[in-house]
């Protein structure tokens, strides 16, 4: 497996960001993204568990662990937002907050940030947040909706590896999931021989940096501290990714709900058996 460094910079005007990353779908990291957010210095810890805290919140524990083969993940437990922020705070925990809509709490938070015109088509309807505990980690899974997004951290470090869409044979899809069993924290060779042939990006996301991930990439995150972050997205300008979305969503995700509720193992274990035949004809 290749491994290169995302581009990192300061700024980005509209012009060099479409160019360079936008048009020719590259990834990079940049600071210039969020600079005239409130919410970069307003929002923490303490903020969320003063003005937020007794919001309930989904708890889910690690991938691993918990049906790895779904797209749909049902959580470990549900508490208060403010207990939870106690707990990744307290050292490491494998558990997260993913998709996390604060906002339909809290709609006065949208003030807190803008949507830069680096970009058009936003989606300005559910931006979502993501927590996560230090060791914690995100599986190696693509956006079913295909969109661009623009990660942007505000507290703590997280590790991310990317792949773009023309690495997909090799990653182990499942069929009807966006999702690969392959453990990229421990990558093991032996039992997916097909990920030695890969070629990707890798790189750190501090406080205020924001990672734009273009559409349809894979990513794999790990959580080197506690820390959360909040995702903005773009629409994909091709109809041919809309069309691929809109089943993605329709379809894909209803057909894999449905036969996981029908015969959860087997239709697990076909996954499984599956992409690894799938990835190992390519060797």
């Amino acid at each position: 497996m290749k491994l290169e460094a995302i581009d990192r910079v300061d700024k980005l005007t509209r012009e060099e960001f479409q160019k360079n990353y936008y048009i020719p779908q590259k990834p990079v990291i940049f600071r210039s993204f969020s600079e005239s957010w409130k919410a970069r210095d307003l929002w923490t810890y303490d903020f969320f568990k003063q003005d937020a805290g007794d919001v309930k919140v989904d708890v889910f524990g690690s991938w691993t662990k918990n049906h790895p083969t779904k797209i749909s993940r049902t959580p470990q437990q549900v508490m208060p937002f403010k207990e939870y922020l106690s707990l990744i705070e307290s050292g490491p925990t494998e558990y997260r907050l993913f998709l996390f809509d604060l906002f339909k709490h809290k709609p006065e938070y949208r003030r807190h940030f803008n949507f830069p015109d680096v970009a058009s088509g936003w989606v300005k309807t559910h931006p979502f947040l993501f927590f996560g505990g230090q060791d914690s980690d995100v599986r190696l899974h693509f956006d079913i909706d295909l969109s661009n997004v623009f990660l942007t951290q505000f507290e703590g470090k997280k590790h991310v590896v990317l792949f773009s869409p023309d690495q997909s044979h090799l990653l182990y899809k499942q069929p009807f999931s966006s999702h690969s069993n392959v453990d990229m924290r421990h990558p093991d060779y032996e039992k997916f021989p097909a990920i030695s042939k890969l070629h990707g990006f890798e790189g750190d996301i501090s406080r205020g940096d924001t990672l734009f991930m273009p559409s349809a990439y894979w990513h794999y995150i790990y959580y080197t501290t506690s820390g959360f972050s909040m995702a903005l997205r773009t629409l994909n300008s091709s109809y041919v990714k809309k069309a691929r979305a809109a089943y993605n969503v329709l379809v894909m995700k209803t057909v894999d709900d449905l036969l996981s509720k029908i015969s959860d193992k087997k239709w697990s274990d076909y996954k499984l058996r599956k992409a690894k035949e799938t990835a190992e004809k390519s060797l």
